[in-house]
């Protein structure tokens, strides 16, 4: 009897390390779909259905539309490297396409897109300190606490600002690393770095518009929080080109 129970629980400690090693599968997205995320920031994230060069369908999970380089199509030929959490659900920190590399969670496997917001002081709208930038969006993140949505837009001077949109749930998907922005806002100072909360915004990817605060600064979403879409329903949109 000690020796079975010996010998059951090599079994367990080797299955469960096979599930924790880190692998790399190659294959071609078969489907795409949204699932709703809540301990990775209470978002939707892609869901994707890869057939692999044996034939074998996995379900690897990756990171939020917006968060990713490209967006991904059916019949698309990928790399990814991560981990099986169990026997089918393999959830991906690197996505490597055209021999390019893309991180979307750390080597702990913690999401690159949720941030902790740091201890600073309460920002106010002011008109009189608005300004008109543009460029393109080098890092986007949400925060937990909140999911609000943030982004670091790299200027045509050469300079980083750090620009404030709406809660992630509120833009959905109208915005995504890469893009590059038209944004008016008002510049506020922080303690360690100038920012700004973007009032309207236009994307010069999709040409779409976006309106985030009113003239005086107030969140247009705060009025439409009662029309906030319930973050469970899976989508299989990708939002507006």
């Amino acid at each position: 009897m000690k020796i079975a129970a010996v010998v059951l629980f090599i079994i367990v400690l080797l299955t469960g390390f096979m599930i924790a090693e880190e692998i790399e599968v190659t294959g071609e997205i078969a489907a795409i779909e949204e699932l709703f995320s809540e301990e990775e920031g209470n978002i939707n994230i892609l869901k994707l259905q890869v057939r692999t060069r044996n034939r074998e369908m996995v379900e690897a999970h990756l990171g939020p539309a917006w968060y990713l380089d490209d967006e991904l199509k059916v019949g698309d030929d990928l790399d990814f490297i991560g981990r099986f959490e169990d026997e089918n659900k393999f959830k991906v920190r690197v996505i490597v396409r055209n021999m390019i590399r893309r991180e979307i969670r750390n080597v702990h496997y913690e999401p690159l897109w949720l941030r902790t917001r740091l201890q600073e002081r309460s920002h106010f709208y002011n008109p009189l300190r608005e300004k008109q930038m543009k460029g393109p969006i080098e890092d986007l993140y949400i925060y937990k606490d909140d999911a609000l949505m943030e982004a670091k837009i790299k200027l045509e001077n050469g300079e980083t600002v750090r620009v404030q949109f709406s809660p992630e749930w509120f833009l959905q998907n109208q915005v995504r690393l890469g893009d590059e922005l038209d944004i008016r806002g008002s510049e506020v100072k922080g303690d360690a770095q100038t920012m700004v909360l973007a009032r309207v915004m236009r994307n010069l990817r999709t040409k779409l518009e976006i309106s985030l605060r009113n003239r005086m600064g107030f969140p247009i979403w705060r009025a439409k929080r009662h029309t906030k879409p319930d973050p469970k329903e899976k989508r299989t949109g990708r939002g507006k080109k």
